[in-house]
């Protein structure tokens, strides 16, 4: 797992790898809750609901996981400004929690994007 911060504020995730066990990456405040969960063979993890409660959020934040191939993320401050670019390969994840993120497909890839709804047309371009 390695932070990224700009001025002292978290502006994203970057994960390499899962460790063993049920893993929260995300600090239980933030609007997207990402947990890793990496078990061995025949672990049984509690089947489990949530049970339905009110939730407000006032952002939108996402994680972006690689299937396949090779991205090159540039990662912008909330004020626009270009932070960092980093790459991700298969299996590799970053989320986006204040800031912005553009999206370079260096191979072909396949991604999967989750991020927190209802869903609301507010993109921003940068």
């Amino acid at each position: 797992m390695q932070p990224i911060t700009y001025k002292g504020l978290l502006i994203g995730i970057k994960i390499d790898k899962v460790a063993k066990g049920s893993n929260p990456i995300t600090d239980p405040k933030e609007f997207v809750q990402v947990v890793t969960l990496k078990h061995s063979q025949g672990s049984y993890l509690l089947a489990h609901m949530h049970q339905p409660k009110k939730r407000v959020t006032a952002k939108l934040q996402e994680c972006l996981i690689v299937r396949r191939g090779k991205i090159k993320l540039d990662l912008y401050s909330e004020s626009k400004k270009l932070v960092k670019s980093i790459f991700l390969t298969k299996g590799q994840g970053y989320i986006s929690l204040n800031g912005g993120v553009g999206i370079k497909i260096i191979q072909d890839a396949e991604i999967i994007e989750v991020k927190n709804g209802p869903f609301k047309e507010d993109k921003v371009l940068i």
